[in-house]
């Protein structure tokens, strides 16, 4: 429906109520916002900063409307091309379908959006109020690895290469609580911590078990142990410096030499907003342990080795843990355990990734100049 005159009227007797924005001013007129601005020439209007969830504009007039730092991400019937014709930057945020780049979420994501450290998902643990989130990790390349200019590196972390991502992918924001754990798999295996701390005590075969156990639950789901390139793409997070944080941590930054982890997601995140990816308690790979990168996948797949694979292959672990020096948690540092190897210093960390037997990746739309959108 259109705006009547009574409708004009009704927000004329209201409109000398200073400082209300249009949320407010459209509730004391007693407008519906899921019907009443369908079709609505809205010519010029003022929405900077507004929230407008609920909202339906389809078929109305945005031209010139100033969207300045509006939250759109869950409003109706707008287009790219009545934004484009509206006034915005990147603290626009776009509507919730504009979010997937096939522009349907997967049946597998709770909630999704954007905020400052960019695009996000979570899933729910079914049948609980259990979730997980995860972060996008674009497609790029990086160098991986350590030279021999790093006076700590070891000759494991050799020889320093570049690998590339043709595709991003997702990455648990922190490592796999005991409470994701116990509503998954039911008790936890070993030592508890507490529910927000991380789940230890489990070895690489459980970690697959419950992998195996959840996309049972959640169909379609590409969760993975992260390869252990991938691992150190999301944990260098475009930086260049033996940790995320720089060529030094403090323990405001990193649990490490320290006597017990700490819950996910108490310390600071990296730059893609992933937490604890330095110390906390080492990570399981998907890979084999190589005794070094001479004859490791360049594109981030996990590593096999078909003259030395049997079920008691060693497997990476990455990360270093709270009882260890610093030394031992930077971006490049490796360790590796056989996959029957438990510790209170050893969990995991899951992944979405496009695996041959995943099919494609859901993933966030690419940037298309319109408004603020997350990276490929």
């Amino acid at each position: 429906m259109s705006l009547t005159n009574d409708h004009l009227r009704r927000l004329a007797s209201v409109v000398y109520a200073r400082g209300l924005g249009f949320v407010e001013l459209a509730g004391l007129a007693e407008l519906d916002p899921a019907t009443a601005f369908q079709r609505a020439n809205l010519h010029g209007a003022d929405l900077r900063g507004q929230d407008l969830s609920g909202f339906d504009f389809t078929g109305a007039n945005l031209d010139g409307c100033d969207l300045t730092g509006a939250d759109l991400s869950r409003t109706l019937g707008v287009t790219p091309a009545m934004l484009a014709r509206a006034t915005h930057d990147a603290t626009t945020l776009t509507p919730r379908a504009w979010f997937w780049a096939n522009a349907r979420p997967p049946a597998w994501a709770d909630d999704w959006g954007h905020d400052t450290l960019g695009p996000w998902v979570t899933i729910r643990i079914p049948g609980t109020e259990i979730t997980q989130r995860f972060r996008w990790c674009p497609k790029g390349d990086f160098m991986m690895g350590s030279d021999d200019t790093d006076p700590d590196a070891d000759e494991d972390e050799k020889p320093r290469h570049r690998v590339s991502f043709a595709t991003g992918f997702w990455m648990a924001d922190t490592t796999c609580s005991q409470a994701v754990w116990t509503a998954v798999m039911g008790e936890p295996p070993g030592h508890t911590w507490g529910p927000a701390f991380p789940i230890t005590d489990v070895d690489w075969n459980q970690a697959q078990d419950f992998i195996r156990t959840l996309r049972d639950r959640l169909p379609g789901l590409p969760l993975a142990l992260p390869s252990e390139a991938e691992w150190e793409y999301a944990c260098r997070a475009g930086t260049e410096t033996p940790y995320s944080f720089g060529t030094r941590i403090t323990k405001k930054q990193v649990c490490y030499g320290s006597d017990s982890p700490a819950p996910g997601g108490r310390l600071p995140p990296n730059p893609w907003g992933l937490h604890e990816m330095h110390g906390n308690i080492y990570e399981w790979c998907e890979d084999e342990g190589p005794a070094d990168y001479a004859k490791t996948p360049r594109d981030g797949a996990p590593w096999r080795d078909a003259s030395e694979r049997s079920g008691d292959a060693r497997r990476v672990i990455r990360g270093g843990a709270w009882l260890f020096v610093a030394r031992d948690v930077r971006s490049a540092g490796r360790g590796g355990r056989g996959p029957g190897d438990r510790g209170n210093d050893l969990g995991f960390r899951f992944a979405l990734v496009q695996r041959a037997s995943s099919g494609a990746l859901a993933a966030p739309a690419r940037p298309d100049g319109i408004a603020r959108r997350c990276q490929d």
